[in-house]
C-alpha cells in the first residue's frame, strides 16, 4: 500500500499535524495509504508547538501499536518515522528534520559573510538588513522568509533528503503544510516543492520524485500576536508578507504547474495569541483553521490517481480549493459544517469524546468496584488491574491532549465547539453541543440513560471481541459501543 509523506513546516505545520492526529485517533479514515510519515521542518527545535505535537505523535504510535486491530477505527492509521522505513530501519520516534548549522551561529556566520570580499559583502548587505545578518536562528526565522529561503535550501543536500528519496516509491504521495505569513513556512514550501520536482541523479528515485503526486495547504493569516517585549514579530506585516508570497507562488508554484492540488485557508486576523519569538514560549492555542487545514489532507488522499497526473515533472491539471462552512457563525458546531465535512468529522469526534469521557470519569471506578460484565468477563478482562499500566497512562495523556485541543479551539476567534467534555454520568449522551440525546420513557424505565445505558451496551458487545488481547479489546469494544450510541442515542 502507498505511503503519504507529510512535510509540516514551522509552527503552523506542527499544529495542523496535531489536528490531523486527533482526527485519526477519532477514527477519521485516510484513504489510499497505509502509512503516514510526518516530517516536521522547523529550525526552532525547542518550539512549544513542535514539542507538543511530537509528544502527541509518540503517544499515538504507542497506543496504536498496542491497541489497533481490524475491529476498531480508533488509532487505525499507521504513523511511522522516516528512520523506520527501508532495509536499515530501526525503532525511532524522530519526526524532525534538523538543519545543520542553525543552532550554533548567527545568519551572517551561516552565509560566511565575513569571508566575502568587499564587493560581495556590499551585495549581501543589499539583500539582508543588519538585523537579518545579526539574527540568531536558534528560534527560527522570526517572520523573515528571505533568511529562511537561504537556510532551508540546504535541505536538498542533506542525508535526510536522501533518506526520504530512497524510501519514496512510485505510488506514494506527498503533502506539504505551511503558513504563508511567517518566515519558515513561506520560504520552505516553494523550496521543498522545487527540490522534489527538480530532483536529478544521484538523488535516489529521482524519477519517482519528479512525477510525484503532490498536494499542499498554504495557511493565510488567521491569528495575530500581542506585541510585547518577548517578540519581534509584528502582526501588522502579515498581510503585506502574504501578498508578496502569493505573488511569488503565482509564478513559481501554481503558475508553473508544480503542484497537483493546492488548498488555501485563512481567517480574520485578531491578536489572540501571546507573542513569542520561539522556543518553549511559542505554544499557540489550537485554532479551528488548523482543523480545517488538516481536512485538506483527508480530501487530497481521497482524490483518485487519475486526477493527479504528472507529465515531465509538471501537474497536468492542477486543482485549487478553499474551505467553507454551511452557516456563517463565530461558534461552529457540527451542524454548521457543510455536509461533506460533517460526514467526515461529526461521528468520529463524537465517538472519541464518548470514549474519552468514560475513560476519564468512570473507567477506574466501574472496572474496579462494580464488577461490570464488560470489564470482568472473558479471557481478556478489561478491569483496571488487568490492563497494562503504561498503556492506560498513554491513553490518559493522549486524552489530556485531546481535551486541551478541544478546549483551546472553543476559544479561538472562529470558535469550534462540537462537544462538551465535562458531560458524564446520566448526562453523558448530552455531550454533543446543540444536539441533546433522544428521550424515551421506556428507555428511562428499563435501560437507564447516559452512563448506565452505555455500560449495558458495552456488556452486550463484550463477547464479540474476547478473541483480542485486552489492549485491542478495549479499543474495539469502545469504538463499536460509541458508534452505536452516536447513531441511535444521539442521532449523529
Amino acid at each position: 500500500m502507498a505511503k503519504l509523506f507529510l512535510f509540516a513546516i514551522g509552527g503552523t505545520g506542527s499544529r495542523v499535524v496535531k489536528a490531523l492526529t486527533m482526527l485519526m485517533a477519532s477514527g477519521v479514515e485516510i484513504k489510499n495509504t497505509e502509512t503516514i510519515i510526518p516530517i516536521i521542518i522547523d529550525p526552532d527545535s525547542a518550539n512549544g508547538d513542535l514539542t507538543r505535537t511530537v509528544d502527541i505523535l509518540k503517544l499515538y504510535k504507542e497506543i496504536r501499536e498496542k491497541g489497533s486491530s481490524k475491529d476498531t477505527g480508533f488509532f487505525q492509521v499507521k504513523l511511522s518515522s522516516l528512520d523506520e522505513l527501508g532495509d536499515q530501519r530501526f525503532v525511532s520516534d524522530n519526526f524532525k528534520f534538523d538543519i545543520d548549522g542553525v543552532k550554533e551561529q548567527l545568519f551572517k556566520d551561516f552565509i560566511g559573510y565575513s569571508e566575502l570580499d568587499r564587493n560581495n559583502r556590499a551585495f549581501a548587505s543589499l539583500l539582508f538588513s543588519k538585523a537579518n545578518l545579526e539574527a540568531d536562528m536558534e528560534v527560527g526565522f522570526k517572520g523573515n522568509p528571505n533568511i529562511g529561503s537561504v537556510v532551508l535550501n540546504k535541505f536538498k543536500d542533506s542525508d535526510f533528503f536522501r533518506k526520504f528519496a530512497s524510501n519514496f516509491e512510485q505510488d506514494d504521495r506527498i503533502f506539504i503544510i505551511s503558513s504563508i505569513f511567517g518566515g519558515t513556512g513561506a520560504a520552505g514550501f516553494p523550496l521543498i516543492l522545487k527540490n522534489i520536482r527538480e530532483a536529478r541523479s544521484p538523488v535516489p528515485h529521482h524519477h519517482f520524485l519528479q512525477h510525484a503526486r503532490i498536494g499542499a495547504v498554504t495557511v493565510l493569516p488567521y491569528f495575530g500576536v500581542d506585541k510585547n517585549e518577548q517578540t519581534s514579530i509584528d502582526s501588522n506585516t502579515f498581510i503585506s508578507k502574504t501578498k508578496a508570497a502569493l505573488s511569488y507562488y503565482a509564478r513559481n508554484v501554481s503558475g508553473n504547474n508544480s503542484i497537483n492540488a493546492l488548498y488555501y485557508i485563512g481567517d480574520k486576523v485578531t491578536n489572540d495569541q501571546k507573542g513569542a519569538d520561539g522556543a518553549h514560549e511559542q505554544r499557540n492555542k489550537a485554532h479551528f483553521i488548523e482543523l480545517a487545514a488538516a481536512l485538506s489532507i483527508v480530501d487530497f488522499m481521497e482524490l483518485p490517481d487519475a486526477d493527479l497526473q504528472v507529465d515531465q515533472g509538471r501537474a497536468v491539471a492542477p486543482r485549487f480549493y478553499e474551505f467553507g462552512l454551511k452557516n456563517e457563525t463565530q461558534a461552529v458546531t457540527f451542524d454548521d459544517m457543510a455536509m461533506q465535512t460533517y460526514d467526515i468529522v461529526a461521528r468520529p469526534v463524537t465517538c472519541y469524546a464518548l470514549f474519552r469521557n468514560f475513560m476519564e470519569y468512570h473507567y477506574e471506578e466501574i472496572s474496579r468496584d462494580r464488577g461490570e460484565a464488560w470489564a470482568s468477563n472473558g479471557n481478556n478482562k478489561l478491569a483496571t488491574a488487568e490492563m497494562d499500566s503504561r498503556y492506560k497512562a498513554a491513553i490518559h495523556m493522549f486524552n489530556k491532549h485531546f481535551a486541551e485541543w478541544v478546549e483551546e479551539m472553543s476559544g479561538s476567534n472562529v470558535a469550534f465547539r462540537p462537544v462538551n467534555l465535562q458531560k458524564s454520568g446520566k448526562d453523558l449522551y448530552n455531550l454533543v453541543n446543540n444536539k441533546p440525546a433522544k428521550k424515551s420513557m421506556m428507555k428511562s424505565l428499563f435501560h437507564g440513560s447516559g452512563l448506565d445505558n452505555f455500560v449495558g451496551i458495552l456488556s452486550k458487545k463484550e463477547p464479540e471481541f474476547d478473541h483480542l488481547k485486552n489492549t485491542q479489546k478495549l479499543m474495539a469494544l469502545f469504538y463499536h459501543a460509541a458508534a452505536e450510541v452516536a447513531q441511535k442515542e444521539i442521532g449523529i
